[in-house]
């Protein structure tokens, strides 16, 4: 008997899912479809965390598959618990703690009300993040444009993360678990790029001036 393309699990906190490594990518994003719709009624309206492990995906195939996932549920956090096709199969990635260098994926063009792009390591977005757009990443974001969506770094963990936009008007930052939301007034935006990270606990929005460091 074949073994099912995808096979869902609950565990504490979450939904484990797995991908059967034998499958073709088709087979697996069609199951996977199905399953979260006869599931939607019982998700409800509360976010679900979701673990993947199984087959090996690309990055553009965990984001197609965070895509399809999100159209249906609201999510919380993803994790992919063997990710990348290139890496050796020991390698197993808890937490991303690349904040120097690393993975990191290019998003060329703006990020539109309702997109939400999720990478276990670095975020650059050559473009704008609009209201409504959602940048997760594991490691550091950086938005060479308008950032006024949500932006969350560190998100498996890493609280060395940071935030930095040529123009920082987020309706939201989060570095790890900590939250900042900007001030509810009509302040002057500063026209010079800022920088967002963790300093005692508390989430620190400042210029961005290079060669300083953080």
């Amino acid at each position: 008997m074949n073994q099912s393309p995808v096979v869902f699990k609950g565990v504490k906190g979450g939904l484990k899912v797995y991908i059967n490594a034998d499958s073709d990518v088709e087979q697996i994003m069609d199951e996977l479809e199905k399953k979260i719709k006869s599931s939607k009624h019982f998700f409800g309206n509360s976010q679900i965390n979701l673990i993947f492990t199984g087959r090996r995906l690309t990055p553009q195939q965990q984001q197609n598959i965070v895509d399809l996932i999100s159209r249906e549920i609201e999510v919380g956090s993803i994790t992919f618990e063997m990710a990348n096709t290139d890496l050796p199969s020991a390698d197993h990635f808890e937490s991303f703690d690349g904040i120097e260098e690393g993975m990191t994926r290019f998003v060329r063009g703006t990020v539109r009300n309702g997109q939400r792009i999720y990478y276990e390591g670095n975020v650059v977005v050559i473009g704008d993040v609009n209201p409504g757009g959602e940048i997760i990443a594991g490691g550091n974001i950086l938005v060479m444009g308008t950032l006024r969506g949500v932006a969350h770094a560190g998100a498996t963990g890493n609280y060395n993360a940071v935030v930095v936009a040529f123009s920082l008007q987020p309706t939201q930052v989060r570095i790890g678990g900590i939250i900042a939301r900007p001030p509810e007034d009509d302040a002057v935006k500063p026209s010079y790029p800022e920088i967002a990270y963790v300093k005692d606990n508390t989430l620190v929005i400042e210029p961005y001036l290079p060669g300083r460091g953080k």
